[in-house]
């Protein structure tokens, strides 16, 4: 799959822990390069609309800090008996162990502090959450790519034996991690001793669901909605609470077809942690996105009073 590009050529410094030559890992660069491209679609939509050009650069750096801090936190709190017994797996963020909706928090607070310190107040506010929020779905597209590098957040099997006992897939689409991936070592000690040793002596893991895949094409389709809906919009705040509607129902949906425990639940083997979260952020867009609407909607009534 591809975890890391290349090497780049750097001296060992047993002192700080580092052996050369570092590694440049795919998972790293892609979700750079999908926050580049959210940032690219903010800078041009405030371009389009003429305001908040320079807030919106200026903003970039701090989206990504609160993003990055966010998803790993969150991602260590759920899986926290395996960082208090491996602490140095903190700093290992290239291997995967990042939460999308931890980097949606992140981000979030981030904003709040930016917005109140450059005096961003009330609808102006939502204004610029608008403008940020319709790349969004690009970075997650290209952090899910990134995921399949890593070897992290794979499927459920799809796979069955056939009568002669060779491995038949059940979908069209299927996706197998190599040996040394991280969800080759993990099954590999959770499945039963027959598949497991199928796995070694295939050298891979069984036909998994291609969920990262599907996640992807669906962020993509996500992008498109909020194009439109922006360019439609009642009331400022619009795009984002539409984001904060539509994304969790394509997060819950796709934990579904998930086969990693790894990503922690709420309530053991029937809601997962990003559906639980899903439900909380869904909840409150709808009420935010109500509330707004009938504030724009009372504005129009007042406005055109005679």
């Amino acid at each position: 799959m591809h975890p890391v590009l290349f090497n780049v050529p750097f001296p060992d410094i047993p002192s700080l822990g580092i052996k050369g030559p570092l590694p440049l890992h795919t998972y790293g660069v892609l979700i750079v390069i999908g926050f580049l491209l959210a940032m690219y679609v903010a800078w041009r939509e405030a371009k389009r609309q003429g305001q908040y050009v320079e807030e919106v650069l200026d903003f970039a750096f701090w989206a990504l800090l609160g993003g990055m801090i966010g998803a790993r936190v969150v991602f260590i709190a759920v899986n926290w008996q395996d960082y208090l017994a491996h602490p140095l797996k903190i700093v290992k963020i290239w291997e995967g162990g990042l939460v999308f909706y931890g980097a949606a928090l992140g981000g979030f607070v981030a904003y709040l502090w930016y917005s109140h310190k450059h005096k961003i107040f009330g609808a102006d506010k939502l204004k610029l959450a608008d403008m940020m929020v319709v790349g969004l779905p690009l970075a997650a597209a290209f952090g899910r790519l990134g995921c399949i590098s890593a070897g992290c957040c794979w499927g459920d099997a799809a796979y069955h034996l056939d009568a002669a006992g060779q491995i038949v897939a059940d979908l069209p689409v299927t996706i197998q991690f190599p040996e040394g991936a991280l969800a080759y070592q993990s099954l590999l000690g959770s499945e039963t001793a027959e598949v497991a040793a199928r796995m070694r002596e295939i050298r891979a893991t069984m036909p998994l669901i291609p969920v990262q895949l599907l996640d992807s094409f669906l962020e993509v389709g996500l992008f498109l909605t909020l194009l439109v809906v922006r360019s439609r919009k009642w009331f400022h705040g619009q795009v984002l609470l539409t984001y904060g509607i539509l994304y969790p129902i394509v997060r819950s949906s796709l934990e579904l077809l998930r086969g990693d425990a790894e990503r922690g639940y709420v309530i053991d083997g029937v809601l997962s942690t990003s559906q639980f979260l899903s439900l909380l952020m869904a909840s409150a867009s709808l009420v935010a996105i109500i509330v707004l609407r009938r504030r724009g909607m009372a504005a129009v009534a007042e406005a055109s009073a005679p």
